[in-house]
């Protein structure tokens, strides 16, 4: 290909990383509000539930935390109703799914077996976390709170010296995750599937309500199909600390201090990826992946145990019949082409959803050191 080609192409797929820059920001900008502001509405408190414990059930237009001494009745998240629960060992997606039901009846029968287990179960103490009159997560008196907003806070500003931009930032009831890239195009030449032009960045994700660990993650974009993909984890840590003291007030230090020490980690740990190291790594690790022949039928058929559902398995069938470039699956069959057809299945997926199948899609790339 005479370069004055490979220089117009190059240009294409730099203007097409910079269109879909360009256009998420007003996105952007409403996701990072909306985790700010979470901060803000976030109340705790500790209470003990069980035998002689402080709180009770109802289930009028929906199931509902009755607190004594709060004098308040609050609603309750799915979320919340599954840790709920398996405090009391029932089955978490029985109660989700009875509570979430639009019969009354059901409502009741999960307030009603709440109460019960609640009457003979041993007390314990629990953390609970409630927004605007909702609650979000009941959870254990060991649970380590690390306030999102101030995390995130801390890695928007590793990201000035570095060049980096947001690319997205999503925000559900309980969990959140924004994606970085560093915005230049950067073509890997592979043994089986052709020129990749990439871009590399990080994702940090994290939920103030027991919905996952504090993760930081390699993310990288295939420009040509804007297919994205996450890595390893390069940090993930528990939500798991001390008891928390019946004074929330006193607990508040220990809330600040972890915080600051996490976002302590995570500021530095940009530095790292976003170094030119890295960036070759995950490329030898997409040369890697393009060396590994597979056959693509008995690995799709292995996904299911991997987290696929039956729809998307039509679907990625679908992008692999297809061989399209556009989809990132050109070339011969490989783990970097399984892969790529996977991250066009979340691409088209959304919410929550998508970045689980990038997860899972970027688990069949093995990062070399």
């Amino acid at each position: 290909m005479e370069a004055s080609t490979m220089t117009k192409e190059y240009e294409i797929l730099q203007n097409k990383i910079n269109l879909k820059i360009s256009n998420s920001q007003q996105d952007v900008q409403a996701g990072v509000r909306k985790i700010e502001e979470l901060g803000d509405s976030l109340t705790d408190f500790i209470t003990p539930i069980g035998t002689n414990g402080l709180v009770g059930f109802s289930s009028n237009g929906s199931v509902k935390m009755e607190v004594d001494g709060h004098d308040m009745s609050y609603g309750m998240h799915r979320h919340a109703i599954a840790q709920t629960a398996d405090k009391y060992g029932i089955p978490t997606g029985y109660a989700k799914k009875l509570a979430s039901n639009g019969s009354q009846w059901e409502r009741d029968l999960v307030a009603h077996t709440f109460n019960r287990y609640n009457e003979n179960t041993n007390s314990r103490r629990v953390l609970v976390r409630e927004v605007n009159g909702e609650v979000r997560g009941v959870l254990s008196d060991k649970y380590r709170r690390l306030n999102t907003p101030t995390i995130y806070s801390s890695f928007f500003s590793g990201l000035q010296n570095t060049g980096a931009v947001i690319t997205e930032a999503w925000m559900d009831d309980t969990r959140s995750a924004v994606d970085t890239i560093y915005p230049t195009v950067m073509p890997v030449q592979t043994p089986n599937n052709g020129i990749v032009n990439m871009v590399f960045g990080m994702r940090i994700s994290n939920s103030d309500f027991g919905d996952g660990a504090l993760i930081v993650q390699a993310y990288s974009i295939n420009v040509v199909c804007l297919n994205g993909m996450t890595r390893s984890n390069i940090m993930r840590q528990i939500h798991l600390g001390t008891k928390i003291p019946d004074n929330m007030v006193m607990s508040e230090n220990t809330y600040k201090l972890d915080t600051q020490t996490s976002a302590s980690a995570i500021n530095d740990i940009v530095q790292n990826i976003y170094s030119r190291d890295n960036f070759e790594a995950q490329m030898a690790s997409i040369v890697q992946a393009s060396t590994q022949k597979v056959d693509l039928e008995r690995e799709v058929k292995k996904l299911p145990k991997a987290g696929v559902l039956k729809g998307e398995l039509e679907k990625l069938n679908t992008v692999l019949i297809g061989n399209s470039a556009e989809d990132g699956v050109a070339g011969e069959a490989t783990k970097w082409k399984l892969s790529n057809a996977l991250t066009a299945v979340a691409r088209d997926s959304e919410g929550r959803r998508k970045r689980e199948l990038e997860d899972i899609a970027g688990s069949f790339l093995k990062t070399v050191k």
